[in-house]
């Protein structure tokens, strides 16, 4: 087990450096906050209610700064699976910022703390304080069929790759 836990620690830490580390032609440049992504895209790993565990793909939309960038993102979990749009913001070169987003949300069978096979609309603000470790809560409306539960509200703890 703690020879699983020091390989995957060294993946980590090989993926984080690739990321975060200036190119040849950035290294003189000027410094500025860079959302964390690979290839354009921000990853982004989440454990909580309702989804259980859950992971983001984000793309970037045009537009937005080196600090801040606008995203339309994708996230398959567990108990059910999200869809949004949002905003990101790096605050920090030492990985802090937070995201606000619009979100749909659809429930699958086994969903912790809600109805099953329920879709949801609302809105999620995500705070990183430090190295892209956080927590993200929603409040949501649900949309379609009647049912007792009419609004849902969540929170998870959230990594940023």
């Amino acid at each position: 087990m703690r020879k699983v836990l020091c390989h995957r620690l060294r993946a980590y830490t090989l993926i984080f450096g690739l990321v975060a580390t200036p190119g040849p032609a950035e290294a003189g440049a000027q410094t500025s906050v860079v959302a964390p992504s690979v290839n354009g895209l921000m990853f982004g790993l989440h454990y909580g209610a309702p989804l259980k565990w859950s992971l983001v793909l984000a793309a970037p939309l045009p537009g937005g700064t080196d600090a801040g960038k606008p995203f339309v993102a994708a996230e398959p979990g567990i108990g059910g699976w999200r869809a949004g749009l949002g905003y990101a913001r790096m605050t920090s070169e030492l990985g802090s910022g937070y995201v606000a987003r619009a979100t749909f949300l659809r429930t699958s069978r086994k969903p912790w703390h809600t109805t099953p096979q329920s879709s949801f609309a609302g809105a999620e603000f995500q705070f990183m304080p430090l190295f892209t470790l956080g927590v993200r809560v929603g409040g949501f409306f649900r949309i379609g069929r009647r049912a007792e539960q009419r609004g849902l509200l969540t929170a998870d703890v959230s990594l940023a790759l």
